[in-house]
């Protein structure tokens, strides 16, 4: 009859802070606005971490280390996201290969790194690095 499409997995526009989806990148603005960017004494809506930072100092005298609501590993503010813009690329290829598995696409468990065995090394040992940082040494 017909062959089958290769159907491309397409994504929706999400936040970095706490992996939310919406529908276009104006809610996901709004939301960022709303749940990330908000100044926390007078509910000023920023349009990124940093400008939070900066009005929260300059106006209020506070210092703000974490970015609110956000996911831990996600929360520090010296990283400029505004909307999908500005998000590390190896987080979005993770996100990425973790939604194209989650939504069934075959071609995204194929494309995975191989992954490392701890203890087995393919250059000897000869580098004197370790990505193990001591794990598993007894140490």
């Amino acid at each position: 009859m017909g062959r089958k499409k290769n159907k491309q997995v397409v994504l929706k526009p999400w936040c970095w802070y706490c992996e939310r989806e919406f529908e276009d990148e104006k809610i996901l603005l709004t939301h960022q606005k709303a749940k990330h960017f908000k100044c926390h004494v007078c509910a000023k809506r920023l349009s990124t971490a940093s400008g939070m930072v900066i009005h929260v100092a300059q106006v209020h005298k506070e210092d703000i280390k974490r970015v609110p609501n956000a996911m831990p590993g996600r929360d520090l503010p010296n990283i400029d996201i505004f909307g999908s813009q500005g998000i590390p690329e190896e987080d979005v290829a993770d996100y990425e290969r973790r939604m194209s598995e989650k939504l069934g696409d075959p071609a995204s468990k194929r494309s995975r790194p191989p992954q490392m065995q701890s203890g087995v090394g393919t250059n000897g040992g000869s580098s004197g690095a370790s990505t193990d940082a001591g794990i598993g040494t007894g140490v």
